[in-house]
C-alpha cells in the first residue's frame, strides 16, 4: 500500500525481482526486511536496491535493509538512485555508527561500510548489465518531486517494468514496450473523504490526484506500450479498497491479464502462453 501512514490492510512500498541468488529490492517502505524474510527471500542473496524517489513511503529502510542483511551478506550490496542518496546513506552510516562499531569489533563483522556501494542517477539510460540481468531507467512524473525513476529489467526469462510512482507518462510506455509485466501504481479513492479529515479532505484529494495514476489511465498505459500482463501496485488508497472494482477501471482500457496488487503477491516468469483459436 501506499501513502507514509501505516496500514492495517498492507504493508509499505517494495518489489523484488529474484533471479535464483541475485535479488533486486525496488523501493524500501518500512517493514521490507520482514517482508523479504515472508516471501521466503534469502538476505544473503540481496545485491542491488532501487530507489525510485524519495518520499519516506519508498525510501524509508533501503539503509536498514542492508544493515539487517549484513550478517548474511558475502558481497556488496548496490544502492541505486537518485540524489542525494550518497548523503543519506552516509547520514544513516553516521546514525548507527555505535552498532556499526560495536558488531564490528565483538562480532569480527566486516565494516558495513565495505557492503554498500552507492551509485546516484540522474538521467534515464542502462544503468546495470550482467550476464543474465540489463536495467535501464527513465524519467516519469510525479509533482513535485523532481528526478524520479522507473525502473525496466530484462532477464533470460522475461522483462519486468516498474513505474514509480507517477501520472502518466509518455516516457514509461516508451521504458514499457513489449514488456511481459508491468507493474504500475494506482489510485483507489471512492471511499477517501470518509477517512480524512472534513479540513483536508478536497485539498489531499485533488493533490493526489494530481501526482498520481487511476486505473484507468494505468490501463492505457499498459495497452499503449504492449504488455502482458499489469500489476496495479502500489495503491494509493485510504481505507477499504475494491480489487474487483479496481481492476474492472483498468480493463475497461487494457484487455490483458490484470492483478491488483497484494503483500506477498509473487508472479513467474516466463508467464504462460495463452493460445488461441
Amino acid at each position: 500500500m501506499g501513502g507514509p501512514t501505516p496500514k492495517l490492510s498492507g504493508n509499505a512500498t517494495s518489489h523484488a525481482l529474484v533471479l535464483q541468488d541475485d535479488t533486486s529490492v525496488i523501493d524500501c517502505g518500512s517493514g521490507v526486511g520482514r517482508q523479504l524474510i515472508r516471501a521466503g527471500i534469502a538476505l544473503s542473496t540481496l545485491r542491488r536496491i532501487f530507489i525510485t524517489h524519495h518520499h519516506i513511503d519508498h525510501v524509508a529502510d533501503f539503509g536498514l535493509l542492508v544493515h539487517q542483511s549484513w550478517s548474511q551478506l558475502q558481497q556488496p550490496v548496490e544502492l541505486i538512485g537518485p540524489p542525494p542518496l550518497a548523503q543519506m546513506t552516509e547520514r544513516y552510516l553516521e546514525l548507527y555508527s555505535q552498532d556499526i562499531r560495536y558488531r564490528v569489533r565483538d562480532e569480527h563483522r566486516r565494516d558495513l561500510r565495505e557492503l554498500i556501494n552507492v551509485r546516484e542517477i540522474t538521467e534515464p539510460g542502462e544503468i546495470v548489465r550482467t550476464e543474465k540481468l540489463s536495467v535501464r531507467c527513465a524519467l516519469v512524473e510525479h509533482p513535485p518531486v523532481d528526478r524520479v525513476f522507473a525502473y525496466r529489467f530484462d532477464t533470460p526469462e522475461g522483462s519486468v517494468v516498474f513505474s514509480a510512482d507517477t501520472v502518466p507518462t509518455p516516457s514509461l510506455v516508451t521504458l514499457a514496450q513489449g514488456a511481459d509485466i508491468l507493474v504500475h501504481e494506482a489510485l483507489y479513492l471512492d471511499e477517501a473523504d470518509q477517512f480524512l479529515p472534513t479540513d483536508r479532505a478536497e485539498a489531499v484529494i485533488k493533490r493526489m490526484v494530481r501526482a498520481h495514476t487511476q486505473p484507468g489511465d494505468a490501463g492505457r498505459v499498459a495497452r499503449d506500450a504492449g504488455v502482458r500482463l499489469l500489476i496495479l501496485s502500489p495503491l494509493g488508497a485510504f481505507g477499504a479498497i475494491n480489487p474487483a472494482l479496481i481492476k474492472k477501471r483498468a480493463a475497461a482500457n487494457f484487455g490483458g491479464d490484470i492483478r491488483v496488487g497484494e503483500d506477498l503477491l509473487e508472479v513467474d516468469l516466463p508467464l504462460p502462453v495463452i493460445g488461441h483459436g
